[in-house]
């Protein structure tokens, strides 16, 4: 099995919310910008795992 897992490149930096601000009264980063919701923005930095086990289904499992 782990000879067929797919591994992920670590993240070379720690994404940052400069641009953005934490609205309390709705819960959640928006942008200053647009005041979009931080995970609607296309151009923000896509999340990391911390683990190596990713699940990505049947795709890359070489069955």
């Amino acid at each position: 099995m782990i000879k067929t897992a797919f591994i992920y490149d670590k993240p070379r930096e720690a994404p940052t919310f400069e641009g953005y601000y934490f609205a309390n009264k709705d819960g959640f980063w928006k942008g200053f910008k647009y005041n979009m919701p931080y995970v609607l923005d296309n151009k923000r930095p896509k999340p990391q795992t911390k683990k190596a086990d990713v699940e990505t289904g049947e795709d890359q499992k070489g069955e």
